[in-house]
């Protein structure tokens, strides 16, 4: 059968939610939540000790859930196994030959369920088990939404609460908070309850909502490009005063210079700064990339390189050396403001 994007998989569920599912990808929510909507549609709430059965995919074998899906429905008419993070791709010959037994006998009147939560398998064992649950039942590979998708959905759900986005704010969100569907739906209720006007602005955006450590470093390099320098140093200080990890601000000052590297050179070869997103892990976080491009324009790719230079000599050190963090990072930060001036 056919892999299911998403759209596909609401389908299913409207006319017929049994059948083998084998979800997976990169965003959890929606792993979560499509897997809590099967088992909603196919297990009565008053019989679920009965009809639902759940396994730990690490302590399990595929004989028990053999059994407990060849189990008849206690009062109803569907039941519901749901198994997590089996280890497909550790599977010999012999435990392949159970697992496509398991999905090519599931009973018409269950809906077994392989959902993968903590880790995301690879390989060609992996490879070799999608096949065999396309085979017999459905795949659902849930990745991250792209930045439009996410303010979409984010600008939708603001109007069901009677609270919908100025234009843009959506996207201020996102580039605040991070892309997280989780998250970005959490923050989305607080803004919206806390907002007083007709509409949801930036201002109540920075009002309520907790930036991301990388919206913080963004805001920052803005700064430095900008010649702010005073205001850079003292949102280095603030990061200090917040007890963030020395490590993780610096390796945010890399990832953010790498953006600006990476839109400055799609700019230069005639594109737009998004184009290079399908090359790289930007799913959901293309805006980045729009924005490193504002940072950079003042830098020239040399002045880029030497920013990234500053950056790897500033990482060995803070690794190799007693020296304290702290002064590192501002030594590191006064070295970026040098550069181009």
């Amino acid at each position: 059968m056919p892999a299911l994007n998403e759209s596909a998989l609401k389908d299913k569920l409207k006319e017929n939610p049994v059948g083998v599912y084998l979800i997976y990808g990169e965003e959890s929510y929606l792993k979560k939540t499509y897997t809590d909507k099967i088992v909603s549609k196919t297990v009565d709430s008053a019989f679920e000790d009965f009809n639902f059965h759940t396994f730990d995919g690490k302590e399990c074998t595929l004989s028990e859930v053999y059994e407990s899906a060849e189990a008849v429905p206690m009062m109803a008419e569907t039941k519901c196994v749901l198994v997590k993070d089996f280890p497909l791709d550790t599977l010999d010959e012999n435990g392949f030959e159970q697992l496509e037994r398991v999905v090519r006998e599931n009973p018409d009147d269950c809906a077994l369920i392989f959902s993968f939560v903590a880790y995301e398998p690879k390989g060609a064992k992996w490879n070799k088990a999608v096949k065999l649950f396309e085979k017999y039942g459905y795949t659902v590979k849930l990745d991250k939404k792209t930045s439009i998708e996410l303010a979409k959905m984010l600008e939708n759900g603001a109007k069901r609460r009677g609270r919908p986005f100025a234009k843009g704010v959506a996207q201020y969100l996102i580039s605040c908070v991070g892309s997280d569907l989780n998250t970005l739906l959490n923050e989305t209720e607080k803004v919206c309850a806390y907002a007083q006007g007709e509409e949801v602005l930036k201002s109540d955006v920075d009002a309520v909502c907790i930036k991301s450590l990388d919206a913080k470093v963004f805001d920052m390099i803005k700064d430095l490009t900008s010649g702010r320098f005073d205001s850079a140093f003292r949102k280095l200080s603030l990061l200090f005063e917040q007890r963030e990890d020395e490590f993780q601000i610096l390796g945010a000052l890399i990832a953010q210079y790498s953006d600006i590297y990476r839109a400055k050179a799609a700019v230069k070869s005639g594109g737009r700064a998004e184009m290079i997103a399908g090359f790289y892990n930007y799913a959901g976080k293309e805006f980045r990339l729009s924005n490193a491009a504002r940072n950079g324009s003042s830098l020239s790719f040399e002045n880029i390189g030497e920013c990234i230079e500053i950056l790897l000599q500033a990482d060995t050190t803070l690794k190799s050396s007693a020296l304290n963090k702290r002064l590192v990072l501002e030594q590191t930060v006064v070295k970026l403001a040098r550069v181009g001036r």
